[in-house]
Formats: C-alpha cells, sequence, structure tokens
C-alpha cells in the first residue's frame, strides 16, 4: 500500500473518526517530519481517497438503486413540471376555445341583428302595401328579440371592464332608440308617412350611437382574444424553454450517473478481472487490486487474493506428491523388471495418485495369477497331447465308416435334385401369373391418375366461386356504405330528404342481405373446397397406395423369376454336390495321413509345454509356491461332447439302406471318439 492510501487507512480509524481533518493533518506532519518535505499531494490524494469513500464501500446493488432513484426522481420532476404547465396552456386555449369564441358568436349575431333591425325599420318606411308592411313589422320584432336576447346572454359573461361598460353603454343607446321608433309603425299604418319620415329622421343618430356600441364591443372582444392567444403563445415559449433547460439538466444529472458508476464499478472490475485471467494463465505473481474495498469488488479481490495464496500451495503440494510418486514407482518397476511379481507400493498417496497405486499394485495381483495359470495349465496341455493321439487312432477308424455314410447321401441328393427342378417350373408359372396381376394395377393407377385431376379440376372451380363470392361481398360492403352516406345526407336535408333516407335505409337493408347471402354461399363453397380437398387427399392417397401394389408386385415378379433361376441353379449344383460326395471320399482317405501328422505334432506340443514351463518357474508369483492342480483333459471333454450329438443325430434320423451300403446311427457308439 502506497503513503496516501496508508495515510487515508490510518484517517479512517475508529480512534481518529471524530476529527478528520485533525487526525489527517497530524499524520502529514509526521510523514513530513521524517521525510524532511512538504506534502501537498499526500493531502490531496487523502482528501480524493476521503470523499470517494462511501461510494467505494457501498455495494453495488445499493449504488444502482441510488442511481437509478436519483434518475427517476429527476424524470418525475421533469414530469410533473411538464403536465403542471401543459396544463396551464390547456386551460388557456379551452378558455380561448369555448368561452370566448361563443362570445365572440354572439357578439357578432348582436352586430349583424342591429343592421338588420336598421334595415326592417327602413322596408317599414318604404313598405306600399299591407303585406309588405306586415312582412317589414314581423321582421322587426324578430330582430328586437334576437337583439335583446343577445344582450341578456352577454350581461353576466362579460368581466371584462371595458366590453362590459360599452355593452351598459349600447343597451341604454339602444333602448332609447328603440322607444323612439316605437310610433313609427302606427304612422306608417295611419297614412301619414310625412309625419313618419320626420321621426324616423330624427331618430337617426340614435340608431347610430347604438350600432357603433355594438360594434365597439366586438372589436374589444376581438383584441381580448388576440391578447389572451398571445399570453397563451408566450406560455408556450416559456414552458418550452423551461423544458428544454429541465431535460438538459436531467440529462446532465444520468451523465453525471453514468459516469460515476463506470468509475466505481466497471472499471475496478476490468482490473480485476485482467488479474484472474493472468492468475488462469498460472501466473501467481500478479498483483490484487482494489482489497482494501468493502463492496462486492473488494470481495471478489479479497476472493482472488485467496485463491492466489492456494494455488501456490497446490503448486508446492503437487511437485511434493510428485517427488513421492516417481519414488514409489520406480521401486515396483525395478521389481518387476527382476521378475518379483509380490512387490507392492506401499506408500500412502492422495488424490487421483491412490488411484494409481491401486491399478499398479491390482496389475501385479493379476500377472501373478495369470503366470500360476500358466504353470497349471502347462500339465494340462501335457495330458491333452496323449489324448490326441488316442482320438488320432479313433478318426482313422471313423473314416470308413463315412465312406458308407457319403454313398446314402449322393442318393438322398438325387431325390433333392428332382424336387428342385418341380419347384422351379412352378415359380415359372407363378411368375407369369405376377405379370398379370401388376398389368392390371398399371391400368387402375392411370384411372385413379385421371380422378385426381378431375378432383384438381373441382378444387379450382371451387376456388374461382369463393373470389366471385368476395368480390359480390365486396360490392355489397360498398353499397352498405353508400346507403349509409346518403341516409346521412338524406338526414342533413331535413323534411327534403326523408324519402330519399328510406330509399337509402332499403338499399341498405337489401345491400345486407345481399353480404350475408354472399357470405352464406361464401361458408359452403369453402366447406365444399374443404371437402374437394379431402377427397383430393384420399384419391391421391389411393394412387399412392396403387403405384406401391405395382411396385411390390414387379418386386414380386422378379423374385418369382429369380426363384424359378435359383432352382435352376439348385439342380445344377446339386448334381456338383454328387460329384463333391465322391471326391469327399478321397478325402476321408487323406484324413488319415493326416492323423498320422497330428499325432507327430502332439508329440511336439508335449515338448513345447515343458519348455513352457521351465520359462515360467524364473518368476515369482508367491512367498510360498503351491502345489500345480493337474486339470480335467480337455481332449475328454470334447469326447463326450462328440458322443452326446452322435446319440442326438441318431434319434432325430431314421435309419435307411441303399445297396450295399447301410448306416445304423441309433446303432453307432460314438463313446470311443
Amino acid at each position: 500500500m502506497n503513503g496516501a492510501a496508508a495515510a487515508c487507512e490510518w484517517h479512517r480509524r475508529p480512534a481518529y473518526g471524530k476529527d478528520r481533518r485533525r487526525g489527517c493533518g497530524g499524520l502529514e506532519d509526521a510523514w513530513g517530519a521524517s521525510s524532511g518535505r512538504s506534502l501537498p499531494r499526500l493531502r490531496r490524494k487523502c482528501a480524493a481517497q476521503l470523499r470517494d469513500a462511501p461510494l467505494k464501500n457501498l455495494p453495488i446493488a445499493s449504488k444502482l438503486l441510488l442511481a437509478f432513484a436519483i434518475a427517476l426522481l429527476a424524470l418525475i420532476a421533469l414530469g410533473a413540471f411538464s403536465v403542471s404547465s401543459l396544463s396551464i396552456a390547456a386551460e388557456r386555449a379551452d378558455y380561448i376555445g369555448r368561452d370566448q369564441s361563443q362570445k365572440l358568436v354572439v357578439e357578432d349575431d348582436l352586430n349583424t341583428a342591429t343592421s338588420d333591425y336598421g334595415t326592417a325599420q327602413a322596408n317599414i318606411m318604404n313598405a306600399s302595401t299591407p303585406e309588405q308592411l306586415q312582412i317589414a313589422e314581423q321582421a322587426l320584432a324578430s330582430r328586437g328579440a334576437a337583439i335583446d336576447r343577445d344582450i341578456a346572454w352577454l350581461g353576466p359573461r362579460l368581466v371584462s371592464a371595458g366590453p362590459r361598460k360599452a355593452l351598459e353603454t349600447m343597451k341604454a343607446e339602444w333602448n332609447a332608440y328603440t322607444a323612439t321608433v316605437q310610433p313609427i309603425t302606427a304612422l306608417v299604418r295611419a297614412g301619414r308617412h310625412d309625419e313618419a319620415m320626420a321621426r324616423y329622421s330624427a331618430t337617426r343618430h340614435l340608431y347610430n350611437r347604438g350600432n357603433t356600441a355594438t360594434s365597439a364591443i366586438l372589436t374589444m372582444q376581438k383584441d381580448n382574444m388576440v391578447k389572451i392567444a398571445q399570453e397563451v403563445q408566450d406560455t408556450y415559449v416559456r414552458t418550452r424553454n423551461w423544458m428544454i433547460g429541465a431535460i438538459v439538466l436531467v440529462s446532465s444529472i444520468i451523465i453525471v450517473l453514468l459516469v460515476a458508476l463506470v468509475r466505481s464499478i466497471a472499471t475496478p472490475l476490468g482490473t480485476v478481472t485482467t488479474g484472474l485471467t493472468e492468475l488462469a494463465t498460472g501466473n501467481t505473481a500478479v498483483a490484487v487490486p482494489d482489497d482494501d474495498r468493502r463492496d462486492e469488488i473488494g470481495n471478489l479481490a479479497r476472493a482472488m487474493r485467496n485463491l492466489r495464496d492456494q494455488l501456490d500451495a497446490a503448486e508446492r503440494a503437487k511437485a511434493e506428491q510428485t517427488t513421492l510418486i516417481v519414488d514409489s514407482v520406480g521401486r515396483g518397476l525395478e521389481a518387476l523388471a527382476q521378475g518379483d511379481l509380490t512387490a507392492r507400493i506401499d506408500t500412502e498417496l492422495t488424490g487421483p495418485f491412490a488411484k494409481l497405486r491401486e491399478n499398479f499394485n491390482r496389475a501385479l495381483s493379476a500377472m501373478g495369477d495369470a503366470m500360476r495359470a500358466v504353470t497349471e495349465a502347462t500339465s494340462g496341455i501335457n495330458s491333452g497331447a496323449s489324448d490326441i493321439r488316442q482320438a488320432s487312432d479313433d478318426l482313422s477308424q471313423r473314416t470308413e465308416q463315412q465312406a458308407a455314410s457319403l454313398e446314402e447321401t449322393a442318393a438322398a441328393m438325387d431325390e433333392i435334385t428332382t424336387t428342385v427342378r418341380q419347384t422351379a417350373a412352378g415359380a415359372v408359372k407363378a411368375n407369369s401369373a405376377v405379370e398379370d396381376a401388376r398389368v392390371e394395377a398399371e391400368q387402375s393407377g392411370g384411372i385413379v391418375s385421371r380422378a385426381v385431376d378431375a378432383m384438381g379440376g373441382i378444387e379450382r372451380a371451387s376456388n374461382e366461386i369463393s373470389e366471385i363470392i368476395s368480390v359480390i361481398d365486396g360490392i355489397a360492403f360498398q353499397t352498405n356504405l353508400l346507403a349509409l352516406n346518403a341516409g346521412v345526407e338524406a338526414a342533413r336535408a331535413g323534411d327534403a330528404g326523408k324519402g330519399f333516407a328510406v330509399v337509402a335505409s332499403e338499399v341498405r337493408a337489401l345491400a345486407q342481405r345481399s353480404a350475408d347471402a354472399a357470405k352464406d354461399v361464401k361458408t359452403k363453397i369453402t366447406a365444399s373446397t374443404q371437402q374437394v380437398e379431402a377427397g383430393v387427399q384420399l384419391v391421391s392417397e389411393t394412387g399412392a397406395a396403387l403405384n406401391r401394389i405395382i411396385g411390390r408386385i414387379g418386386e414380386i415378379s422378379a423374385l418369382v423369376g429369380e426363384i424359378a433361376k435359383a432352382a435352376e441353379s439348385q439342380a445344377t449344383g446339386l448334381q456338383q454336390v454328387n460329384t463333391a460326395v465322391s471326391e469327399m471320399d478321397g478325402v476321408t482317405q487323406q484324413n488319415a495321413a493326416m492323423v498320422e501328422e497330428a499325432t507327430a505334432a502332439a508329440r511336439s506340443l508335449s515338448a513345447e509345454a515343458d519348455e513352457l514351463a521351465r520359462q515360467v518357474t524364473r518368476f515369482k508369483v508367491s512367498h510360498e509356491r503351491p502345489a500345480a492342480l493337474t486339470p480335467a483333459s480337455p481332449v475328454h471333454d470334447l469326447q463326450q461332447r462328440a458322443a452326446e450329438a452322435g446319440r442326438r443325430i441318431a434319434r432325430a434320423t431314421p435309419t435307411r439302406r441303399h445297396g450295399n451300403a447301410a448306416v445304423a446311427l441309433a446303432q453307432d457308439d460314438w463313446s470311443e471318439f
């Protein structure tokens, strides 16, 4: 550990925890007194490690939770600010779109109504017939009622001082005007047009003041809406700027957290990983970084340090164990080279080397058992050689009996040859019948193929019908949509479109029934298509089955032909067998000479067995050599098995006699063989 790390480690101890500054300064004084120089660099390192110690010693899970909690809180604050700003903007927009726009519409209607009222009053003055006068009076009354209604609606809704004062002025001016012009209608009815015209001219200035007040209200409302719209725009710009600043701030916080996490987790973890990689390559001298941390990385570093120490200890133990194994196995192999099969590895070995010791001792035990078995087998070989000589004499006697059996065998082979020829003739007839069956099966396969093609045509026609039904369904849907649109337009037309609406409703109902019928037909066509597909599949499987049957019939035909050829070949072969039986008689005579040679070989075998016994005696297989056991002669066992086989053949084969050669297996005695 370097000086700065030691200083900060000393500073973190509990004894100096109450006064960190005094503790670090005292250590610096001691360090400076011992080294004779100032310690600004030590002071900076100590301060940096003390500052980073809380974050470095936190568990990784706590670091991640802390980082994500800070980022989440920043995002929540940003979201809350955005929602609040958007709510304010939405309220102002709703205020403009609903309240102010309604006021503007009513004020515009009021302005129009005052103009129409003046026009109606002029129409009364210009009416030349009672009908025109009545129409003008109705228009005047209607516009007057509209003006009163609009004034009554605007009264409680105009909260601004300017528009409210303009409305009061307009109301006073208009009431004065209407009170003055009301007698004009009566004068016109009475035919006093000159007096009516004079009164009408005298009231024009009142009408103009009322109309001007109405225009002033509309102008003020428009100006107010422009002002509110500008306020909304200002709010939007201000909110946008605040949100951009908040996003930049949150992004900066997240970037700082990511950098802190990388420096606190990723960088130390990479250093520890590099050390572990070096350790895995066998470099046990690698340095262990960050083992003073109190988080998971510190635990990993301390575990790496323990692993390094354990690997060093394991290497030393392995070297000691290897030396012990080489010495123990070397002594055992030296004893084995001298022929001592009783030597064993008695040294205690551990780990996988204990298995080596056990296998070595077991191998020597197995070799000792093998040598004892070889020693015991030597006497058995000598006894077997004598039995072989005796068996050779018996074999020469049996050779004569084999010659008689061969003659009887030749007669039986003649009968078998005749039977095989009859079998060949029957195979030819069977081949002809199989060929006829194959031709009929191929014709059936052609019929099935044409049926598959016909079913395919039906399937294609069904698919085309389904497509036509889909087109009809689409046309019905479009007709239904057009009828719906026609109904909507008829509803807009009012009473004039009622008849057209009824027709559109009927067309829509007809289009719906057409669509339902098309869907029903399409469903049935789909079901029919699925059944056709199932039929095509079944017919295809039938065609495939017929093709397999044709193939099998072809194979049977080939097999029957081969049987016929084989029967002919067997007849020829049996003739050759007859010849071979005659040759076997000569071979039997040669067997007698071979028996003599076998006797000489048995004598040589006995001599080799004596030499083998002499070589085996040089091996030490036990501390006290046991007496050799004489095993039963294998030749006697062979004689017993041969006699038993002869008796089974005698029971299964009846006695047959041909000419002068007679073989009676049931009465033959094989016990001497």
